[in-house]
């Protein structure tokens, strides 16, 4: 079986503006108990599939490369920080993804809608996007939790730019003690264009 989900993989320049920030991040939350992504494999996921039978890959694909045509590549601003569910409950800290006008909750809309084709069971919580920078592990005691939302809401997020929403990816997710390791499996441009992002 193989973790699959779909995401939008980031460029290099928002990868490094985003690995600086979990940099200072990290000191400022220093001792507090957070497991912390991987800088490189930060992505925006737009639908997670769990554990899947590796001879549906190809029927994915093409479910997304019918999604794909249909859009042209895009721009959104990433912006904000926080986490989710809450400041004084946090699970997940993160960095927003801006979406001005709905294109990238329309296009989430539109890969939950064939993987529901597929099976897999259609998304009940509104699409939030979000970048992970952290987890807060599930020991961390109320003060613990409390004191990480202080430090994120003090946090001064410098610009960090925007991100090209030029493909859809399929990557497989490896969970390792370091942190989950991403596999690229397929990308898909969008509109038929190079989607090299």
């Amino acid at each position: 079986m193989l973790r699959l989900f779909i995401a939008i993989t980031l460029p290099p320049d928002l990868l490094q503006t985003l690995g600086d920030v979990q940099q200072r991040l990290r000191q400022q939350l220093a001792g507090l108990p957070l497991t912390w992504a991987r800088p490189e494999g930060i992505h925006l996921t737009l639908k997670f599939l769990g554990e899947t039978d590796p001879r549906r890959v190809e029927a994915i694909v093409a479910r997304l490369r019918a999604v794909a045509a249909a859009w042209q590549p895009f721009i959104v601003p990433v912006d904000g920080l926080g986490c989710f569910p809450d400041r004084r409950r946090p699970q997940v800290v993160w960095v927003g993804v801006q979406d001005p006008d709905g294109a990238l909750q329309r296009l989430a809309a539109d890969v939950d809608a064939v993987m529901a084709g597929l099976g897999w069971e259609r998304e009940k919580r509104p699409f939030t996007g979000h970048l992970t920078l952290a987890r807060v592990k599930r020991d961390a005691g109320n003060d613990e939790r409390r004191r990480i939302g202080e430090q994120v809401a003090a946090f001064a997020l410098p610009a960090a730019g925007s991100l090209p929403v030029q493909a859809l990816h399929l990557m497989r997710s490896q969970l390792d003690p370091g942190g989950a390791i991403y596999t690229e499996m397929a990308a898909v441009p969008l509109g038929g264009v190079d989607g090299g992002a």
